[in-house]
């Protein structure tokens, strides 16, 4: 799941003493595999779950061939299954062409009528198109970031460059939406906000010149000559000739030239797609979806004592949701010793983000829910997609890619399920957490039935989940319709839902592991996906959307 999104948070003050004595022994360390069967069962889930997740992945970081081995693996069972590829020529893999982007800064430069700029100290980047160098451009005040009404008009910033004071606030929709606000501007030559601090620390400046995984096309917002800058506040004031907290909108300053150079290294990564296709002749032609993503953060920088995070993971996650907020300061500092206190055992030194919720739970039970459906003696009538997207944890571009380029007609999806993080959700996880907590998002956005659909069956199980839906509210700061990958079929008006059991305090830590997954909630969950993928499979009528249609290249706004 995108790393952006923050831990819910419960309001019990009491609740770490109450839960003290709840933490469920964890699993073995490993775990040997066994033969898989038709059914979806604790033990076959546990099975995949430990291979997919193993130390020998690396933690599956897309571009990689860890993640490749990943993927591997998913293909081989497909095989065996007997499905039938739906990636590239034949294949299971479609081929997505991500880049490793790298930025010279030695080379990267802003010179202010003579005045150099560096990169690092005085500006970093935030995106760039590509590396060409512009000179001369003069320098536009355009007004105040996320303010709509106060940002100057595109047609005033041709060639210019642009550098507007930082926004009041966090813009709803995040990185997309303040992109999608900048693509009006797209014949300025670059474009500039302020930073509210006062100058770039030394972690900032590192992190930029790290290289990162993207596509080599441009970012919407962003032409074939463009770039967007972060600078400090006196390097605003260098270029405009005055400080940005006395321009107006408007406002011409010095001229600036410039590069701002990149190089990309092709690092190509992979979906994973298999179909198997449907009984009914009338109806075989149209799918029903169900993917979720196979990548997940690769390395940590440094090793550390696993234990001794997990202890402190739980115990700052138990604060947090007794607190409504986070930790800080001394009262961090304190419940770290706290924790670390705990520990007896010798300690075991970890360096690889495992991933085993986010998303490899999702991802085995696509695989899972894809044996059933190959193992059940009648196929359903419509046929099935299962999809295992690269790059969720880079910003969605596996399924951006394959939506965008599809191997099936678009227009045959008729129904889409994704499965993002689903192995954990007890209550020491999760503000409402327990046996029968489920997440569920964007299941009424696009069509009333297909939310419907899902809690009528959910009724009909002896023991219903309580279905959770407090991140699919409207306005939602965290705006989690719109950041997992389900939305790039819900662009194209696919109608949705997304399961999940939402994070926990081990979330994109060494510490998501195989062993802490509470697999018999995470079989429940998954035989659940399966009955809705039938169900929707089986129906005579697809599912009617009843609700706005988005725009395929517009801001998801939840």
């Amino acid at each position: 799941m995108l790393r952006s999104l923050r831990r819910a948070a419960a309001c019990s003050v009491g609740l770490p003493l109450v839960l003290a004595a709840q933490q469920a022994a964890p699993g073995p360390l490993k775990h040997d595999p066994r033969p898989t069967s038709a059914d979806i069962t604790v033990a076959d889930l546990m099975t995949r779950l430990y291979i997919f997740a193993d130390d020998s992945m690396m933690g599956r970081a897309a571009g990689t061939p860890h993640h490749d081995r990943g993927t591997d693996y998913i293909a081989g069972e497909l095989k065996k299954l007997g499905l039938k590829p739906a990636g590239d020529n034949g294949t299971w893999f479609q081929v997505v062409p991500l880049v490793r982007r790298s930025i010279n800064a030695d080379q990267s430069m802003l010179m202010a009528d003579g005045q150099h700029l560096a990169f690092g100290s005085d500006f970093t980047f935030q995106a760039v198109a590509n590396g060409k160098p512009f000179n001369d451009a003069p320098v536009v005040f355009g007004g105040t970031f996320g303010d709509s009404a106060g940002m100057i008009s595109a047609d005033r910033t041709e060639g210019a460059f642009v550098v507007f004071a930082a926004a009041r606030g966090p813009i709803p929709g995040g990185a997309r939406a303040q992109l999608a606000m900048l693509g009006r501007y797209e014949k300025a030559i670059a474009l500039a906000v302020v930073l509210t601090a006062p100058a770039i620390s030394p972690q900032q400046a590192n992190a930029m010149r790290q290289p990162r995984m993207t596509m080599p096309t441009p970012a919407a917002g962003l032409n074939a000559a463009s770039a967007l800058v972060s600078l400090t506040p006196a390097a605003a004031t260098t270029l405009l000739g005055m400080s940005p907290a006395d321009a107006k909108m408007g406002a011409t300053g010095r001229t600036v030239s410039g590069a701002l150079v990149i190089r990309d290294d092709p690092a190509p990564s992979r979906n994973v797609a298999a179909i198997l296709e449907g009984r009914d002749a009338k109806l075989k032609g149209q799918y029903i979806v169900v993917g979720g993503h196979s990548d997940h953060t690769g390395l940590a920088q440094a090793a550390v004592d696993h234990d001794s995070l997990k202890a402190v993971n739980r115990a700052l996650n138990l604060w947090d949701m007794a607190n409504g907020r986070r930790a800080s300061g001394a009262v961090r500092d304190s419940i770290i010793r706290a924790a670390n206190a705990t520990i007896t055992s010798g300690g075991r030194r970890d360096s690889i983000r495992n991933g085993a919720d986010d998303d490899g739970s999702g991802s085995m039970a696509v695989l899972e829910i894809a044996e059933k459906f190959a193992k059940t003696r009648q196929r359903p009538r419509r046929s099935m997609l299962f999809l295992w997207y690269t790059g969720e944890e880079i910003g969605l571009l596996g399924s951006r890619y394959y939506t965008d380029n599809p191997t099936v007609a678009r227009d045959s999806v008729v129904g889409a399920l994704n499965i993002d993080m689903i192995g954990r959700g007890k209550a020491d996880d999760m503000k409402l957490g327990g046996d029968n907590f489920l997440q569920l998002v964007g299941s009424r956005r696009l069509s009333t039935e297909m939310g419907d659909l899902v809690e009528s069956l959910n009724r009909t199980r002896t023991s219903p989940f309580v279905l959770d839906y407090t991140f699919d509210a409207d306005g939602h700061p965290e705006n989690v319709y719109c950041r997992s990958d389900h939305y790039n079929w819900a662009r194209y008006a696919v109608p949705v839902t997304f399961f999940t059991t939402g994070l926990h305090g081990d979330y994109h830590q060494v510490t998501d592991e195989p062993q802490y997954i509470d697999y018999p909630h995470y079989s429940e969950i998954t035989n659940f996906i399966h009955d809705v993928a039938r169900t929707l499979a089986d129906r005579d009528n697809a599912l009617v959307v009843d609700k706005p249609k988005p725009d395929p290249r517009g801001v998801c706004r939840q």
